[in-house]
């Protein structure tokens, strides 16, 4: 196999969460740019079938599944039907999280309603998202829980956030290991700032608003976007990294952290 093909995914089944819009989307059609099948899953029907049909236009084969994974059965749901209908899985990658009411909380003075569903949203779902997808992963595969680099450092009004994407971060090193022996890799992505939907309605700022305020932070001298997140993706999807597991990586335009 010649370098450029260890960046192929042709024949694999990719299901990627979140995927209706942002990050999540534009991971799923870099994986289909690079030859994978990809189910995309997000709670809005509309927005999956959209992304989905995208998919098709370029000659893979997708799904468009709705499904809220704070929803524990959802999950198993889905992709039980993945493999039913496209008979494997091999890449799996837990997109989905945030903040569902786009406000911010500080440590001292949020609610432990609000405390728990960050800490399901950010890293209890995505380690959900890992067992479940291992259990049907036969043949070996690819985890890959998309966090952000607030794990890095103080984020006031976002502690729990940060504080569960360190979790992730912690936790996939662990699943690396013990999913080792059915060779199946597990890393992580740490977007940096990228002005999606939700960054512009949870900062209450437009898209000409978010860009003058954070490009001139970023050592590169620009926002990210879902295609940047979509290239670490393809990366650790593919055969080229097949000995790389249990890590992560900042795709952050070099913000410090």
């Amino acid at each position: 196999m010649g370098m450029h093909e260890q960046f192929r995914l042709d024949g694999q089944v990719a299901v990627v969460t979140g995927s209706g819009r942002g990050i999540g989307r534009g991971i799923a059609h870099g994986l289909a740019d690079c030859g994978a099948d990809v189910v995309v899953i997000a709670r809005r029907q509309a927005d999956v079938d959209e992304v989905a049909a995208e998919i098709r236009a370029k000659g893979r084969r997708s799904m468009g599944l709705s499904a809220d994974v704070l929803d524990w059965t959802s999950i198993p749901a889905a992709l039980d039907r993945v493999v039913a209908e496209l008979g494997r899985l091999d890449i799996m990658v837990n997109n989905a999280g945030g903040n569902l009411d786009r406000k911010v909380y500080a440590l001292p003075d949020i609610s432990m309603e609000k405390f728990d569903e960050q800490l399901h949203l950010n890293m209890k779902t995505k380690w959900w998202g890992s067992q479940q997808a291992a259990k049907r992963m036969k043949s070996g595969g690819r985890i890959i829980n998309i966090i952000s680099i607030a794990a890095h450092k103080p984020s006031p009004g976002f502690g729990v956030y940060s504080a569960a994407n360190m979790g992730m971060i912690s936790m996939t090193r662990t699943l690396a290991v013990e999913l080792a022996p059915k060779r199946i890799t597990v890393n992580c992505i740490a977007p940096g700032i990228i002005v999606t939907d939700m960054l512009k309605e949870t900062m209450h700022i437009s898209d000409e608003q978010a860009h003058a305020a954070f490009d001139k932070v970023i050592p590169l001298g620009r926002t990210g976007t879902p295609e940047d997140c979509a290239a670490a993706a393809v990366f650790f999807a593919s055969p080229a990294a097949q000995w790389i597991t249990g890590q992560f990586i900042d795709v952050a335009g070099g913000q410090p952290t």
